[in-house]
């Protein structure tokens, strides 16, 4: 069942973007994110560092991952709340559909969205990067991505 619902969430989400923010977790990834004084966009991830829209694997024991054969990299590029640093600390990614930037409210119907934790390599966070913070221009790629349904999701 877990792989039909994932397929599903595929099928809409195939040519999105991976962006990472810092600032406080919003509690649900449907809600609008407040880049006056409280978020910071760090680095949209595309196909190659290109922007061009990203694509998943099929799903897989109940994991939706990234396509093994594709290269996810942004280049760096501090916008929001705390644009004015040169170094910044993600706290939670937002994969978002071709066309939405992740930061209005997600319209229940049309707005599908994946939102996590980010962290370091040690950390426990659902997407682990090489290094803790980021620094303004440099690339980060991203390796490996997967995303698992939430137990309530399945009835459990």
């Amino acid at each position: 069942m877990a792989n039909v619902l994932l397929a599903q969430i595929k099928t809409r989400l195939d040519g999105g973007r991976l962006i990472l923010f810092a600032g406080t977790v919003p509690r649900t990834a449907a809600e609008a994110l407040n880049l006056a004084s409280v978020h910071t966009e760090l680095v949209r991830i595309g196909l190659n560092g290109t922007g061009s829209g990203l694509t998943f694997d099929t799903p897989i024991n109940g994991v939706l991952s990234k396509s093994p054969t594709e290269v996810w990299r942004g280049t760096t590029a501090f916008e929001g709340a705390d644009a004015a640093q040169t170094t910044l600390t993600p706290t939670f990614y937002r994969f978002c559909t071709a066309g939405d930037d992740g930061r209005a409210v997600a319209d229940a119907l049309t707005g599908t969205r994946l939102q996590g934790a980010v962290g370091g390599p040690s950390s426990g966070a659902e997407l682990r990067l090489g290094i803790a913070a980021l620094t303004a221009g440099n690339e980060q790629p991203v390796g490996d991505f997967g995303w698992r349904l939430p137990q309530a999701a399945l009835g459990g």
